[in-house]
């Protein structure tokens, strides 16, 4: 750890990014949804992308490290695709906070989150509180009690294939417009796992 000030710090998160096609069909569908859910606020289609890890404030010297990690985890990994298939919440339906899509199969992207984290273990960044769970957000929910039946004929749909072929280490800066993503470090995965 180093001794910046937290003037210096980044707030900062490892995710995927999305392809335009698949954002564009997110969006769509989230216009749909918003129709028999106004209480939905969506997550804006350009900071649609899978999170990995979400890292806090970091100093520049902690981000230089957790790209180094990323490099080398990348540089291990194969590029694969999931689908982006069924629409679920959280924590659950009685009290929806969340509401995100979900991704088939789950076991290709636990794994490489899984080894991320731990090489980022190793640089003294504790694990998550909560297993990890894949999946993208597509909004959040302003009145938690609100009746989620309008998503069923949602739950089953498939949205279209993600390819995995990269992470994408983002600073997160909050505004009041919303949050922007910029992206500092880029980690393609390997053509074939070492």
């Amino acid at each position: 750890m180093t001794s910046e000030n937290s003037a210096d710090r980044v707030r900062a998160f490892i995710a995927i990014p999305l392809q335009q096609d698949l954002k564009n069909a997110l969006a769509a569908l989230q216009q749909r949804l918003l129709s028999d859910n106004p209480g939905l606020k969506p997550v804006a289609s350009d900071n649609l992308h899978l999170t990995l890890r979400f890292l806090g404030d970091r100093s520049q010297d902690e981000l230089a490290d957790i790209g180094r990690i990323m490099l080398s985890v990348g540089a291990r990994k194969r590029f694969f695709n999931v689908l982006l298939e069924g629409l679920g919440v959280f924590p659950n339906q009685r009290r929806p906070r969340v509401l995100w899509v979900g991704l088939n199969p789950p076991d290709e992207i636990i794994s490489l989150a899984g080894l991320l984290n731990e090489n980022l273990a190793l640089l003294g960044l504790p694990p998550e509180p909560q297993p990890f769970r894949p999946h993208l957000t597509l909004g959040r929910f302003k009145y938690p009690k609100q009746r989620v039946i309008s998503l069923c004929p949602f739950l089953s749909q498939c949205y279209g294939s993600l390819k995995i072929d990269r992470m994408v280490l983002y600073r997160s800066h909050l505004t009041r417009a919303g949050a922007i993503h910029t992206p500092l470090v880029t980690a393609g995965l390997a053509a074939v796992e070492v």
